[in-house]
């Protein structure tokens, strides 16, 4: 654990080097470490958010939703470190919360000024800081954006203030086999493209 801690400090490190304009330093990193009060609860939003969706789209049974959600909880039990990037100075994330349901995905409030955007964008390229810099000590990571971070239970536990909008989940472990990198275009040519220009 401590290695995937001191890690996860040295790919902070590295996560701010992100452009931002206006010098806003708009993302802030928060780590959660399995074992730990806040991953369990962590844990505990991730099972209630899958059952209520699946339960939600009767994809099947109550018993086989439950086993689902269950199976959801165990396999992030398993990873040894999260972390929370946010953005701050967006618009209201928390409207539309509902006291009855903190499970409940919040409507979706994207960037809507030209400031918002590019502080979002500046927190991306922090997160995309983070992964090279876990990939480089070895570390395996995932970008997650899932329902479960659209939630008031999950703003409630990473302390999102109502402006504060979650970019990001990163799950951080060792991971038991490199993935094949799958490309659907062509490197030369249609990812990059030369521009030629004759007046």
């Amino acid at each position: 654990i401590a290695v995937t801690v001191d890690a996860i400090l040295r790919g902070v490190e590295c996560a701010v080097t992100a452009p931002n304009h206006k010098i806003t330093e708009p993302t802030t990193f928060h780590r959660i470490v399995t074992p730990s009060a806040a991953s369990e609860r962590l844990l505990d939003i991730a099972y209630e958010v899958t059952l209520q969706r699946l339960l939600d789209n009767k994809l099947s049974g109550e018993e086989a939703c439950r086993s689902e959600a269950a199976r959801k909880r165990e396999k992030w039990g398993s990873i040894p470190a999260f972390v929370v990037a946010t953005v701050s100075g967006m618009g209201d994330q928390s409207s539309g919360a509902s006291e009855e349901d903190s499970y409940k995905e919040l409507p979706y409030a994207p960037p809507t000024t030209i400031r918002q955007m590019e502080d979002y964008a500046s927190a991306c390229a922090s997160i995309q800081n983070l992964l090279l810099s876990l990939h480089s000590e070895g570390l395996g990571s995932k970008w997650a954006t899932g329902p479960v971070i659209r939630t008031p239970a999950f703003r409630d536990l990473i302390g999102c203030e109502q402006k504060d909008m979650v970019v990001g989940l990163i799950m951080v472990g060792w991971p038991k086999r490199l993935p094949r990198m799958r490309r659907r275009r062509e490197l030369e040519g249609d990812v990059l493209r030369d521009i030629d220009y004759d007046e």
